[in-house]
């Protein structure tokens, strides 16, 4: 009896196990690079989703998000991306006097005191300070100055966030962007975060929200060459029929409305659509790739 037990613990271990390894073998395989025509025709669909869905995603203010529409409008002249900056910009009249203006080509703000960044997370301090080169802030924020070593997200407190990593070269690479020379090593830094985002691309096999950001980080950080194209190809598959991306991948179905699956929080119940902070991302990935010759 004892044995029988025994042999289904067995089992019931070694099968996700087994699985997982597969995955992760799915995940880092060799295959073709995707080709224009294909990346082509998802962008078509990705932008004609944000065009469907105007009235929803204007009434979602994150100004990160609408940098990555402004980033692949500059590249692709793509004029309905620029109509729905306009009416952004309409919406929203005061983003680009904000410390989030120098996302949108606004002078920036130089000196910014640390309660102008109160109740934000953290990582949104250490954007601003970076937007803005705004030393006053790092100066009196511990947390900001910490997110400039490249060991932060090893901390307890931050490891077990799975797009702590890819925020946090966000925020170095707006350094770097906007040459402020505050971070003497920033070469390092950027390429430490660089590995420790290849690592996670290869061991978490989850195609949520996460899997988008860290492929789209190591594109517009000058990591191009080190981003596989199996991962890219996981990005257009898991496009979704309407063109958008989610944060959710169904695994088994219980309902037609509900299924267990992954999730940025591992695993939920839930069921796939598409998502105004995936799709961004979806879409200034494939306009970089298509006009990567293109300068910002």
């Amino acid at each position: 009896m004892f044995k029988k037990i025994s042999y289904v613990i067995l089992i019931v271990i070694a099968l996700p196990v087994f699985a997982y390894l597969v995955a992760v073998y799915l995940n880092n395989r060799e295959v073709a690079y995707p080709t224009k025509d294909q990346m082509q025709q998802q962008l078509e669909r990705s932008v004609q989703w944000l065009v469907d869905n105007e009235n929803v995603i204007l009434q979602q203010g994150n100004p990160m998000l609408w940098w990555m529409l402004y980033e692949a409008e500059k590249r692709s002249g793509d004029a309905r991306l620029a109509e729905l900056l306009n009416k952004y910009f309409l919406k929203y009249s005061r983003i680009k006097d904000s410390g989030w203006g120098p996302l949108f080509g606004a002078a920036p703000h130089n000196y910014l005191p640390a309660y102008s960044v109160d109740g934000l997370p953290y990582y949104n301090k250490h954007f601003i300070y970076s937007l803005n080169c705004a030393k006053s802030i790092a100066d009196d924020l511990l947390i900001v100055e910490q997110q400039n070593q490249p060991g932060f997200c090893h901390q307890l407190n931050y490891i077990y966030r799975p797009a702590c990593a890819t925020h946090q070269l966000m925020g170095i690479n707006f350094l770097s962007v906007q040459n402020c020379g505050l971070l003497p090593d920033i070469k390092q830094v950027t390429e430490s975060l660089q590995g420790d985002i290849r690592l996670q691309l290869m061991l978490d096999v989850r195609l949520v929200d996460v899997y988008l950001q860290r492929v789209l980080m190591l594109l517009i950080t000058g990591a191009v060459d080190e981003v596989k194209p199996v991962w890219l190809q996981q990005v257009l598959d898991h496009q979704l029929e309407d063109g958008g991306w989610g944060d959710f991948v169904s695994l088994i179905d219980l309902s037609p409305d509900r299924s267990v699956g992954f999730s940025s929080r591992i695993l939920s119940l839930g069921k796939e659509k598409s998502s105004y902070h995936a799709t961004p991302q979806g879409v200034l990935i494939l306009t970089y790739l298509l006009y990567l010759e293109t300068k910002s």
